[in-house]
């Protein structure tokens, strides 16, 4: 642009330059007196010269207008391409962590399942009711060390609801294990066991739910 512009200034200076360049022959005839202007050559030059340089300047004008106007298109183009994968690498993320979190909580969880029904076994076969009571308090403690194991990983879980359902499994066999070693020891009757399978499937039920809504 400031060639541009520099070109522009030189043609106005020839152009003053030529009003100055010509010259003029003035002659006179009985009551008759004509007058003629004659242009140099070099005057003539300069003004062809100055139609280039306008048509140089005009064209370096629109050059640069258009490629400037191309090169922002392309730019905001490329902008939100970069945005669209950041966008999409995110979601990836994102969903790939979900699915670390519910696997890692899974996996304690049949961990637990398989320490808690060997215990359950060993109580089932004990010798007698003092025996139970203490194996049934040891399975309520085999529960709360594995709940203590999957915490780190449960308290960092997006979703509220997940959080709440993979406690509740925990919760519920933990108090199940609890309450039948104390109602052994009160002879009471002992705490249903039908919904413990229950809060598994809940807690499976909403994982695959989170999972599915990550990946959408």
């Amino acid at each position: 642009m400031r060639q541009a512009a520099s070109r522009l200034g030189l043609l106005a200076f020839l152009m003053v330059i030529a009003g100055c360049g010509g010259r003029q022959t003035t002659t006179t005839a009985g009551d008759v007196t004509t007058t003629v202007v004659q242009d140099s050559q070099w005057v003539t030059a300069a003004i062809s010269a100055g139609a280039v340089l306008i048509s140089s300047a005009a064209a370096a004008w629109i050059t640069h207008y258009f490629t400037g106007r191309t090169e922002q298109r392309r730019q905001q183009h490329a902008d939100i391409q970069e945005a669209a994968k950041r966008e999409h690498e995110a979601k990836l993320t994102y969903e790939q962590r979900i699915r670390e979190q519910v696997i890692a909580t899974s996996k304690t969880i049949s961990k637990m399942l398989q320490d808690f029904r060997a215990k359950i076994g060993e109580a089932t076969e004990a010798a007698d009711t003092l025996a139970a009571t203490l194996l049934y308090d040891e399975c309520a403690a085999i529960v709360r060390r594995h709940h203590d194991d999957a915490l780190p990983v449960i308290e960092v879980m997006p979703d509220l609801e997940l959080r709440q359902r993979a406690n509740a499994v925990f919760e519920a066999y933990g108090e199940w294990a609890g309450g039948t070693a104390e109602a052994l020891s009160n002879l009471t009757r002992r705490p249903d066991a039908s919904g413990l399978d229950g809060t598994r499937e809940q807690y499976y039920e909403r994982a695959r739910r989170v999972i599915r809504d990550a990946s959408a």
